[in-house]
């Protein structure tokens, strides 16, 4: 019979199955409370209280370390390492269009991208291990806020020292892509990094009819988002992943106004920081160049936002390993890395750690719209999978630290 030990006991795996399992009707509640109640990024005032609530109520002491951030602490019954694990909490600026009584009551704030999810699991971790603290070390529940707008929550949390006494850092990330009952990790790099670039097009305004005697700001723009395309083609390795993408394009005022100025806006994504340095460097030096051969100058910065996520070795295969064991041996969803940011990685650049995408997708429920989409739902079987699987790979992580 497969066991993890807790406090020097073994403990049946069914047993943290049919106990997240029965905190099912929990979950849902807490997720559907979240829900309909959305906060965006640097906003979450309500999500920090509820969340403070809870943990108070399972008797589990809490710091307040930055902005609406609330990070709990769970000791076990006997001296060890100490495990991490991370929930966001922040919505998006969207107006949802589901029709389930749940829906959010804020106008323009939706959760559509599954963090009353996330939270509600992690919720769920609280509760089932302050019950049952028979474990060595101590978990740390970090309720992080403003994942979704850089510079994000996780930088100011890692400023904080919150990770200076941890020695294993993870979290999971609801993905409507994937089935309920699947779940998906890589080894390495699995999200990108993600910056924006802004670059203001200098010309010299004019009349339509005389273009001979202006700088015509768009035509310079225009060939420079033609040149860009070439930043990927021609100058990045064609076997790593790379993304330029511009927009945004705002110029003009009328049409028989040649425009003095013309501002370009995108995003630059990379898997590695070699590749995001080229990708600075190249953009910025094709702005410059074509803004130049058309007789104007750019204006570029660089806005670096959340860098790649690398997920560590004996991290990720805790995560396969108990992946297997709570879900099945046909667990495994295969993917590529995403080339979408998530600041969970400036957590594992300080930390070991690992990062999950579980799945949520139920087309029969309506589980099924892409992330940020305003009809985006989760299937709400994946809640106590979610609690299972964190507890599972908490417990592992801190059993072996103990044993080794």
């Amino acid at each position: 019979m497969s066991t993890e030990r807790r406090g020097g006991k073994a403990v049946r795996v069914e047993e943290i199955k049919e106990r997240a399992q029965a905190l099912a009707p929990d979950l849902v509640a807490w997720r559907r409370h979240l829900h309909a109640h959305p906060e965006l990024s640097f906003q979450e005032t309500e999500t920090s209280r509820y969340i403070q609530e809870h943990l108070r109520r399972f008797g589990i002491p809490f710091t307040l370390p930055a902005g609406t951030a609330v990070v709990g602490v769970i000791e076990g019954r006997r001296p060890g390492r100490t495990v991490a694990i991370r929930a966001d909490i922040d919505a998006l600026p969207i107006e949802e269009e589901n029709t389930f009584p749940f829906r959010s009551t804020r106008p323009g704030v939706m959760h559509a991208c599954g963090h009353d999810g996330h939270t509600a699991i992690l919720l769920g971790v609280a509760r089932l291990l302050a019950e049952s603290p028979d474990f060595p070390g101590r978990v740390k529940l970090i309720f992080q806020h403003a994942e979704e707008t850089p510079p994000g929550g996780a930088q100011a949390l890692v400023a904080a020292g919150v990770l200076a006494d941890v020695d294993h850092v993870i979290g999971l990330h609801l993905i409507s892509s994937i089935p309920t009952g699947k779940a998906a990790i890589l080894t390495g790099p699995q999200m990108a990094s993600a910056d924006n670039f802004t670059a203001r097009i200098v010309g010299q305004g004019g009349h339509g009819a005389s273009p001979h005697e202006a700088v015509d700001s768009i035509v310079a723009a225009a060939a420079a988002v033609m040149n860009l395309q070439t930043v990927v083609s021609r100058r990045v390795d064609p076997l790593l992943p790379a993304v330029v993408t511009v927009g945004q394009l705002h110029a003009g005022t009328a049409a028989n106004v040649i425009a003095p100025v013309a501002v370009l806006e995108g995003t630059i994504r990379a898997l590695d920081e070699e590749t995001r340095r080229l990708l600075h460097a190249e953009v910025r030096r094709i702005l410059e160049a074509t803004a130049g051969a058309y007789g104007a100058r750019a204006e570029v910065e660089i806005a670096g936002g959340y860098p790649p996520l690398v997920n560590h070795p004996h991290e990720a295969e805790v995560f396969r390993a108990v992946c297997r064991e709570a879900l099945g041996p046909d667990w495994n969803h295969p993917i590529r890395p995403f080339m979408g940011g998530e600041d969970f990685a400036y957590y594992l650049r300080e930390r070991p750690g690992a990062f999950l995408f579980l799945g949520c997708r139920n087309e029969a429920k309506g589980a099924c719209w892409p992330h940020h989409h305003p009809r985006f739902t989760i299937d709400e079987d994946a809640l106590p999978l979610g609690v299972e699987i964190l507890i599972r790979a908490a417990l592992r992580l801190l059993t072996a630290g103990a044993e080794g």
